[in-house]
């Protein structure tokens, strides 16, 4: 058995890849980038994961890399196979399946410490034209977050460097919790920290729409028309990103369901294809859902189905996201088959039949018993039934005496 591990390089974690027989799992390693360098980080990241492996296992390691300079330091910090990041990310979606026909894509790449965006031909996969900026990022999105917050006093200033750092955390967990809610309340010393999607949103449009402008530039600037747009990175997570780019670009806009690991996953695929052992690909391309994960998707897909059929609807979400019919199928309850009428049994020629008599058929036949009277009907609906005591008629009244003279 083959090991692939898959790396990629960020300025705030390291990811690392490997397939097993379930799917690909994914482990992540924080990086302070006070206080150390990625590349090291990568080193001991792989070293860990080694030392949990079999120790009979032939290790094969893949690191994606965002440009040269990284790509030397990775390489001085440990050996391994080095990958571009566009690359590994254009051959996760390939396994993936999650490109249709399109021939040039714009890989748009928001990560921590900044956005790249890169036009690949995906034939060739040669790269067409490249730009990077960090005028947006995870961290100036954090940042905004933050003065804000300060600026409208709903949260009070960090009194020291623990305090900072611990309000740079509820930052960044309230935009990750912005991606799926329209408001967050994340609690911690100095106040709630209340943020809605709609505040988010005005704080980023404007560097986000910077940021459509840089990508059509460098569209331009490639010679070719691209056909899509696929966000990749922890930035993807944001809505008005993917919203923003379908429109300033008119084009369509692929979303991967884990934007973050991407370049990892497809870094361990290209490792895989240069060993013996190639069914670490099939387990990449095959997502897996685990712990409480799964416990949440199976409640989601339980009321999605009972949502559709307490309204009678017939659409279920297809897995490239249409929505197609379906046809329902009837319940035993409304489509019940009625039984079979059984034959009547035919006594052989040989037997004799005795046919009563009419006197007998009369005296066979009982009396039919009267019909049981009809309940009456409860005095107040929906309360046990009230049996009123039957009152006698009242007495005639006694003659009126007559009036002399009238």
């Amino acid at each position: 058995m083959v090991s692939v591990l898959g790396v990629s390089v960020g300025a705030s974690a390291v990811r690392v890849a490997y397939p097993d027989d379930e799917g690909a799992v994914i482990r992540t390693f924080p990086v302070d980038a006070a206080r150390e360098h990625p590349e090291h980080v990568v080193a001991d990241a792989i070293e860990t994961v080694i030392a949990e492996r079999p120790v009979d296992d032939v290790q094969v390691f893949g690191v994606a890399y965002r440009d040269e300079a990284q790509a030397v330091a990775v390489q001085a910090a440990i050996d391994c196979r080095l990958v571009p990041e566009v690359t590994a990310a254009l051959r996760m979606l390939e396994a993936s399946g999650q490109l249709g026909d399109q021939a040039t894509l714009v890989f748009y790449d928001l990560g921590s410490s900044g956005l790249t965006v890169t036009v690949v031909d995906r034939l060739t996969g040669a790269v067409l034209g490249t730009a990077r900026t960090d005028e947006i990022s995870g961290d100036v999105v954090d940042r905004l977050i933050r003065d804000h917050q300060l600026d409208e006093k709903r949260i009070a200033p960090p009194a020291d460097e623990v305090a900072e750092s611990e309000l740079d955390a509820r930052c960044r967990r309230a935009k990750e919790e912005l991606s799926t809610n329209t408001a967050v309340c994340v609690p911690g010393d100095g106040g709630l920290l209340l943020l809605s999607q709609d505040i988010l949103d005005s704080l980023i449009v404007r560097r986000v729409e910077a940021s459509a402008r840089l990508a059509r530039e460098v569209i331009e600037s490639s010679g070719r028309a691209a056909d899509a747009v696929v966000l990749i990175g922890g930035g993807a997570h944001i809505p008005l990103v993917a919203s923003l780019m379908e429109s300033w670009l008119a084009l369509p806009v692929i979303v991967p369901a884990q934007p973050e690991l991407v370049a990892a996953e497809g870094a361990a695929l290209l490792a895989q294809e240069g060993t013996p052992d190639r069914n670490g690909a099939e387990r990449f391309a095959k997502p897996v859902i685990r712990g409480s994960v799964l416990a949440g998707g199976a409640l989601a897909v339980v009321a999605v189905i009972g949502l559709g059929l307490g309204v009678g609807g017939s659409h279920l979400q297809s897995s490239d996201g249409d929505a197609r019919p379906v046809a329902t199928q009837p319940s035993n309850a409304d489509v019940s088959p009625s039984p079979a009428p059984s034959p009547a049994s035919t006594p052989p020629p040989s037997a004799a039949v005795s046919v009563p008599g009419p006197a007998e058929e009369e005296a066979s036949v009982p009396e039919p018993a009267p019909a049981p009277a009809p309940a009456p009907r409860p005095f107040i609906p929906g309360l046990p039934q009230i049996q009123l005591p039957t009152l006698p008629p009242p007495p005639p009244l006694p003659p009126l005496p007559r009036i002399p003279g009238l």
